[in-house]
């Protein structure tokens, strides 16, 4: 016979309701109590009908994680294509949060060329108590059409009236790459930010203008081109771009994909990261460690963005009512080998 919940109240001397009351982490619990009727489910090796629970709370336990993405139909290692650094970090920071938990996670990619009217399989099913939305590449449809079905939501890496969302702070990510390389003495600096129409760009970019700002005095040189985010994106803006008489002595780049592109271009001009010129980038994956010499990144902390997300989400599905939360990660800078100090040291 299966061990029910008032096996479980008769090994813990407590009532039934109270059993029941644990299971659902109700938070009106003593804390001795909860720990007998833990102790009790334990020592009886009580596994919870989970599709009862269901109906009795309305729940599925299931949450859904769809990225947005514009490489529908592309091969994710394309060098035309867009690496997908902030999902794998930030889906790997969900899925930690959520290994003690008895959620379980479904992902989907989802493509914003499909048309606005166009909603996830995952949120079209409705069997879901919350979902993740990673990246900005949405129109304001998805969000009105998620929020009339009344579906908790969290947004990562972009930040949208009234709804909860986590982002690293991108304006004190171009803050703190321009000025690492001002104290390094490089007075000829090229930034090849993300898509001119992106507000993530915009945030990148007043951080680099208040860094140059407090070095008005040394007259540093700066020039800002646009790319979209992929390999051969960054490849072809700094081609176009490129002028053999009076070369940067250093590359911001907006992405590790833009960096992926113009470290390819600089390999074909011949010159020598960092002894010819130095290169910086805005995230750090695979494709900035693994780089010879490896990047010098500022590191937005996509990994724990995932693991904010996940417990704001939480959050949201037990108070619904709660006021919305904007969370605002600093970044971290990480150095390695590919800026060259020019005030006298090396790399």
């Amino acid at each position: 016979m299966p061990v029910t919940i008032l096996d479980i109240a008769r090994e813990a001397g407590v009532s039934k309701s109270t059993v029941s009351l644990v299971i659902n982490n109700a938070e009106n619990v003593k804390m001795e109590t909860r720990y007998k009727v833990q102790q009790a489910i334990e020592r009886l090796g009580y596994i919870p009908n989970q599709a009862a629970r269901q109906l009795i709370l309305n729940r599925t336990h299931t949450l859904g994680l769809v990225f947005l993405t514009s490489n529908h139909f592309n091969k994710e290692y394309a060098f035309s294509s867009v690496p997908e650094t902030l999902f794998y970090s930030a889906s790997t920071g969900i899925n930690r949060e959520l290994a003690n938990t008895d959620y379980t996670l479904l992902t989907e990619r989802f493509s914003s060329i499909m048309g606005s009217n166009v909603l996830p399989n995952l949120i079209k099913a409705r069997r879901l108590d919350g979902v993740f939305l990673i990246g900005g590449l949405f129109k304001e449809e998805l969000i009105e059409h998620i929020q009339k079905l009344r579906l908790p939501v969290i947004i990562i890496g972009r930040q949208y009236k009234n709804i909860d969302s986590v982002q690293v702070d991108l304006e004190q990510t171009g803050y703190m790459a321009v000025r690492h390389l001002l104290e390094r003495g490089h007075k000829n600096i090229l930034f090849v930010n993300g898509p001119e129409t992106s507000s993530n760009s915009a945030l990148k970019a007043q951080g680099v203008t208040r860094a140059l700002e407090e070095k008005k005095a040394n007259h540093p040189a700066l020039h800002i081109i646009h790319s979209g985010y992929s390999g051969l994106n960054g490849y072809e803006a700094i081609k176009k771009h490129w002028k053999e008489k009076a070369p940067p002595s250093a590359i911001f780049c907006g992405s590790d994909g833009i960096a992926a592109g113009v470290m390819r271009f600089l390999y074909e001009k011949g010159l020598h990261v960092p002894r010819d010129i130095s290169i910086l980038t805005s995230e750090i994956s695979m494709l900035t460690e693994f780089c010879s010499p490896a990047l010098t990144s500022i590191d937005p902390q996509y990994e724990t963005l995932g693991k904010e997300a996940c417990r704001i989400l939480l959050n949201r599905i037990k108070k619904p009512k709660a006021q919305p939360t904007t969370l605002l990660l600093p970044p971290i800078m990480i150095q390695w080998n590919s800026v060259r100090d020019l005030t006298g040291g090396e790399p």
